[in-house]
């Protein structure tokens, strides 16, 4: 059992992150304090965390960065000196510099960093024609994250116990590639299906969708497609031509299945360079 505050923080549009996210805390044997879900919004307050919390902070991967409406929204957090776990997910592609990027965001905002994940998920251009990741994370892909809480919770006691951890040095690069900006809508509503629930405009992450008298009018899109994949009418169809062709070209070279990977600070010996908190 880990004697720590776990608090979870994620931006979960289609909610596979939210998953990875709650698979890995449970496998650290702790108590979950608080659970920050920032894919509705930004918390109306700045949230700080004291440096006795533990945080694990999760977001999806596009195109090989952050979303860059979720790096806003993280910025709404911060912390004095607190561990954190940042943890990407992506759709069986690569997740290139994210990683890199959330915990360089991390750290720029009181954290350290103790460890990290890539785990994968179902792909928001997935569809029946064009299945990418379908259906992940799986089983194995949930038992991987727990046995990374696992993990986490022997940093957690090593920690506790004054031994030093070395400096994580995560895959990506720095500049990072270029990130996605605004796009236009992906999805178009047949409105002879549409029963205006408004589902879809309350999950958009963006808050770009509204209701007309017509029907539901998407102004911008992060491309997430939470609307598609929960609409309960099936009323969306993705139209627009870049994402159609983004999903065939995902579909036909990425079907070869990608494994979790996990970046836990080991032990040093405070002779060697590299370490946090030893004085040399």
């Amino acid at each position: 059992m880990v004697n720590k505050n776990i608090h979870l923080v994620f931006f979960s549009p289609t909610g596979t992150t939210a998953r990875v996210t709650g698979a890995v805390a449970k496998g650290t044997g702790g108590t979950v304090c608080r659970t920050l879900d920032l894919t509705p919004g930004a918390p109306e307050a700045k949230i700080g965390f004291a440096a006795e919390d533990v945080v694990i902070v999760a977001a999806p991967v596009y195109g090989g960065r952050l979303p860059t409406l979720a790096v806003e929204r993280l910025k709404a957090i911060s912390g004095q000196e607190t561990s954190v776990i940042p943890i990407v997910v992506y759709g069986n592609r690569a997740f290139e510099d994210a990683l890199l990027e959330l915990s360089d965001l991390c750290e720029a905002q009181g954290f350290h960093t103790i460890a990290a994940g890539a785990f994968i998920a179902q792909h928001s251009f997935s569809s029946a024609a064009l299945p990418i990741a379908v259906s992940r994370p799986d089983g194995k892909d949930l038992q991987r994250a727990n046995q990374f809480g696992g993990q986490i919770a022997q940093i957690l006691r090593a920690n506790e116990s004054s031994t030093q951890l070395e400096v994580l040095e995560l895959p990506g690069n720095r500049p990072y590639k270029p990130a996605m900006g605004a796009r236009p809508a992906a999805t178009e509503v047949d409105l002879r299906l549409c029963t205006h629930c408004g589902k879809c405009v309350s999950l958009c992450p963006a808050n770009a969708i509204r209701m007309t008298d017509v029907g539901p009018v998407t102004e911008s899109c992060l491309w997430c497609l939470a609307c598609l994949h929960n609409c309960p009418v099936a009323a969306r169809t993705v139209v627009l031509p870049k994402v159609i062709e983004v999903a065939q070209r995902l579909h036909d070279t990425c079907q070869t299945r990608r494994e979790p990977e996990t970046f836990p600070a080991q032990p040093v010996d405070c002779s060697l360079r590299k370490v946090v908190g030893c004085h040399l």
